[in-house]
């Protein structure tokens, strides 16, 4: 109904069938929503109007916007580790319960919020960080993930949600791929945890065909960078390994779709390892993580046939698994 019919209805109810009608309907509320409605019930029922009430929660939300952005500036200017006149010596060690207030914070705006996408690129740019945390010095910590008490993958899965929840689009779906398969790792976790999480997040067909598309983009703009480079370049190391990352992507997404045949040749193709037998071990990997047994076979056997000579730990495994 609309909101004067409403009002002329509340106007002639009882106050005992009022008061039970609005609980009802506040049990019907999504956790989300009842967190948005509760400031402003208590807002209205101190006295604030509603438009104050509103005003109040957009306040609040752009001064954890610029807490959060000039937190990540003072990280990455290493201003939690270092001394410096910004950040007084007692303040620098409490830099994760700040991360895990603003993650408290990021997690409680809904999807129906005005301010949902900003909070969704709020909280990337404080994964980002904490993954580059794990590469760099800017805090004092050996794992900036067990610190601030999330696993990377849990992490990277709130991450996947909130920017699938603006949309499935190519451009979302790219620098997830991207975020899953680059950046720093905390000492619990591997690439290959954050690209199958991120495959579980793909819930149409249509979603991983869009992801396969965009991850093979990724290597063929990442082996364009390579022309030039010097054999042993330290960037031409980094980019080989964000390649042969993106296509455990690719591998994975094909065995997904039961395109093996098509995925195991394109991987032994693109990827940028020297020795076939550790791409054959990499392949045969993947398949233990996806849980696919048959698939491993396959694999081993599609080695064999490409004269690849296993390491005697892989063709032990092979008679175990083919015994079974």
């Amino acid at each position: 109904m609309k909101v004067q019919e409403l009002r002329e209805l509340l106007k002639a109810a009882d106050r005992e069938f009022l008061e039970k009608a609005f609980v009802e309907s506040y049990k019907h509320f999504t956790k989300s929503q009842k967190e948005e409605a509760d400031q402003i019930i208590k807002d209205i029922l101190s006295g604030i109007s509603p438009n104050k009430a509103k005003k109040k929660t957009e306040v609040s939300f752009e001064n954890l916007k610029q807490e959060i952005l000039v937190f990540i500036e003072n990280a990455r200017a290493q201003n939690y580790m270092f001394p410096n006149r910004v950040i007084p010596k007692n303040q620098r060690p409490k830099w994760r319960f700040l991360v895990k207030n603003f993650l408290k914070e990021l997690e409680k705006i809904s999807q129906e919020n005005e301010n949902y996408g900003e909070s969704v690129n709020l909280l990337v740019e404080l994964y980002r960080l904490i993954s580059d945390a794990c590469n760099y010095v800017f805090f004092s910590t050996d794992d900036a993930f067990r610190s601030i008490g999330w696993k990377q993958e849990e992490f990277f899965q709130l991450v996947a949600k909130r920017v699938l929840g603006i949309g499935y689009t190519r451009e979302n779906i790219s620098r997830l791929i991207l975020y899953a398969s680059t950046g720093g790792l905390s000492a619990e976790s591997l690439h290959v945890d954050q690209q199958i999480v991120l495959l579980s997040e793909l819930k149409t067909t249509d979603a991983k065909y869009m992801a396969l598309e965009e991850a093979k983009k990724l290597i063929d703009e990442n082996v364009g960078k390579l022309g030039g480079l010097k054999e042993y370049a330290t960037r031409k190391y980094a980019l080989e390994d964000t390649i042969n990352n993106l296509c455990d992507m690719v591998l994975m997404i094909h065995i997904v779709l039961a395109e093996l045949e098509e995925g195991i040749s394109y991987y032994f193709k693109a990827n940028r390892q020297r020795e076939r037998e550790i791409i054959l071990y990499k392949a045969l990997s993947l398949a233990e993580w996806l849980g696919e047994d048959d698939i491993w076979i396959q694999i081993y056997e599609y080695g064999i046939k490409k004269n690849i000579k296993p390491r005697d730990s892989l063709v032990r495994e092979y008679q175990e698994r083919k015994d079974v």
